[in-house]
């Protein structure tokens, strides 16, 4: 019988095995999968997209263990795939089975509708090793997703699929290797989600090839990829059948000129040669010597820094920054001058990402001189926009401000000058002036078209324009009264405009209270939302005791949006003497729903939760276990008294 005969008839009678199949439902999960493309026949080394369809009869009640096409190492000995026949497979990522580990990613995925659509890459739980034709079925667990339910677990199996595995054609592995480093070696015109997601799936269907020329290509781009595409990259190294491949092309690479040596290329390569030097046991569960690989892992890793400190030197261009940066990060200690030098030289061969990370938490290791014509090229190369800069410009600015007062102070004054500055307001405000007299007039022109020249009245505006601002917001309160009278008869909403209230504040208190209580009174306009925020956003420009004691009168609004604004911005920006007015409310709340909780609807369970994170994360004061003990007792749901006695736990 021809083979495409073959093959059809099977597909047609596993559709029809697949439309009889029940999926076991456990609890009301059940789970169907089929192939993403519909297609049944695959290449070794061919991406196997497989399309999950989850129902469930609960829905906010389970959660799965999956993230997105990459498989969650949360699910690892739990989850997975059976085939039949087994010989011929093999697990991908066994190699991390029974292995210490660290994860900070997401939990998975809430089945919060009755029907969840996920997709997964099969190839990251099996890999087919030899042709032939095989039944494929998965077993997953869902767990409670809820505070209540977190204990609560359920298995739940899919119904069976088949697939056929055909030997790769050796011109198909060519082209598709090929193709896909074209993909990562070239440089994202815009990096936005749809380019992400390409570079995402290239290095993916790099790691499924699994031949020696693709685990090359993989140890090369460990040099040149962003973070999440090295990660892929180096699970496909980590689980490849070629791994003396890897290590050989990656001790070649570490040496070589062109080559740039991240730490994920030297995490990957430790951890490659330490497997080689103690072996895992067959069962990985019970492996004894899981501790001595580690060491073994750590030493060989520091092993390979030492190796690239020597050969360093003699790496060129952005190969030669990029590798610096390696030597860099695990230094505990800031770099001597001469390597400072040569860093601030290579700067700006660096990724961008590298480039923020040595400004941002690495900026001590080479704070000095040599940075200050990079910083200042920096911001010359800054392009002329009537929006923001890059986010590293705006840092090379504070570094600046940091090293050369005289010259960063020049240019955050320019960029004030500007009408519509390229820097945001967080950084445009770190001057040590209170105010700045001599931009006063400037500024007030600036009102006119630039919305975020507000902020800056707010921050260094004097009283010498107050008569000035009042005016502008006069006018500009007058023409949102009358837009929104006309849009709506009878109803005028007055101006929101949070920075100059605080400004207000700050040069005329009682003017700047009657402002702000007139803002969170207004309540008749249903799209004017000023008053559900007003508290907090002027406090984020100023604070003053006429504010502060509107805040604490706010926590007796009848509206519940309004009190939770007050609690909030209170915890952030109030004063310690502030804290009893909040235990107040949070009491006289309790005291309102102790004996009613059944009635409690959504926007009191969630103002009981500001009242947690207000305690929990108070920047006026300290929070001490007394105060969890006090929350606690206020708490009326279970959900709230658990966050609390875990809050306790944790400080304890």
């Amino acid at each position: 019988m021809p083979r495409y005969i073959r093959w059809r008839l099977r597909s047609i009678f596993l559709l029809m095995m697949g439309a009889q199949a029940v999926s076991l439902s456990a609890q009301g999960v059940s789970l169907r999968i089929e192939t993403e493309t519909g297609l049944t026949q695959f290449q070794m080394g061919d991406a196997i997209g497989l399309k999950f369809t989850l129902d469930t009869s609960s829905p906010d009640t389970w959660m799965v263990t999956i993230t997105g096409r990459d498989r969650s190492v949360l699910g690892l000995e739990r989850d997975g795939f059976t085939t039949s026949p087994s010989d011929g497979t093999s697990d991908p990522m066994r190699y991390r089975f029974g292995e210490p580990m660290m994860y900070s990613g997401p939990g998975g995925t809430f089945l919060h509708e009755k029907t969840t659509v996920a997709y997964v890459d099969l190839n990251q739980w099996v890999r087919f090793e030899r042709p032939g034709y095989y039944r494929v079925h998965a077993l997953f667990h869902a767990r409670g997703a809820r505070p209540q339910d977190i204990n609560q677990s359920v298995a739940f199996e899919s119904n069976e699929i088949g697939i056929e595995i055909f030997a790769a054609d050796p011109e198909w592995q060519i082209g598709q290797l090929r193709n896909n480093v074209a993909v990562l070696n070239a440089v994202p015109v815009k990096p936005d989600n749809e380019t992400f997601q390409t570079r995402m799936d290239a290095a993916r269907r790099i790691w499924y090839l699994d031949t020696p020329d693709s685990i090359r290509e993989a140890g090369r781009l460990l040099g040149t990829a962003d973070v999440q595409v090295s990660q892929i990259l180096q699970a496909g190294i980590w689980s490849s059948g070629h791994r003396d491949v890897a290590i050989a092309a990656m001790e070649h690479l570490l040496r070589s000129p062109d080559q740039a040596v991240t730490p994920v290329f030297l995490e990957t390569l430790a951890a490659l040669e330490a497997w080689q030097r103690v072996p895992r046991s067959q069962n990985p569960g019970r492996d004894a010597d899981a501790q001595r690989r580690y060491e073994a892992r750590v030493s060989i890793a520091e092993q390979l820094r030492s190796e690239l400190a020597e050969v360093v030197e003699q790496k060129r261009d952005r190969a030669k920054a990029i590798s610096m940066k390696t030597l860099l990060d695990s230094a505990p200690e800031s770099a001597p001058p001469i390597r400072r030098s040569e860093i601030a030289h290579l700067f700006l061969e660096l990724p961008s990402g590298q480039q923020s990370e040595l400004l941002g938490a690495q900026w001590k290791k080479i704070a000095g001189p040599e940075m200050i014509p990079v910083l200042r090229q920096i911001y010359d190369a800054a392009a002329e926009t009537t929006g923001l800069a890059s986010p590293v410009v705006a840092t090379a600015v504070e570094r600046l401000l940091e090293i050369d007062p005289v010259q960063g102070r020049v240019l955050l004054l320019d960029e004030i000058r500007r009408p519509v500055p390229r820097l945001p307001f967080s950084t445009l405000a770190i001057l040590p002036d209170a105010t700045l007299p001599e931009m006063d007039h400037l500024l007030v022109e600036h009102l006119e078209y630039n919305v975020g020249t507000e902020e800056l009245i707010a921050r260094y505006g004097t009283s010498g324009v107050l008569d000035q601002v009042k005016a502008f917001y006069a006018e500009r309160d007058a023409m949102m009264r009358a837009r929104t009278s006309a849009n709506v008869p009878n109803i005028a909403s007055p101006a929101c405009e949070p920075p100059l209230v605080a400004y207000f504040l700050r040069v005329d208190p009682a003017f700047g209270e009657r402002v702000l209580r007139e803002s969170l009174a207004e309540r008749s306009f249903s799209g004017g939302r000023c008053w559900m925020g007003i508290l907090g956003r002027t406090a984020s420009y100023y604070v003053s005791p006429e504010w502060e004691k509107t805040a604490v009168m706010a926590l007796r609004d009848p509206t519940v949006i309004v009190k939770a604004d007050a609690v909030k911005a209170l915890a952030q920006y109030g004063s310690a003497a502030s804290a009893a007015a909040v235990w107040e409310a949070f009491r006289y709340w309790h005291e309102w729903w102790k004996n009613r909780p059944s009635e409690m609807n959504e926007e009191n369970r969630r103002f009981e939760q500001v009242f947690l994170e207000a305690t929990t994360h108070a920047r006026n004061r300290v929070t001490t276990p007394s105060d969890l003990e006090k929350v606690r007792d206020l708490c009326i749901t279970q959900e709230c008294i658990g966050r609390a006695e875990e809050h306790l736990r944790e400080w304890k």
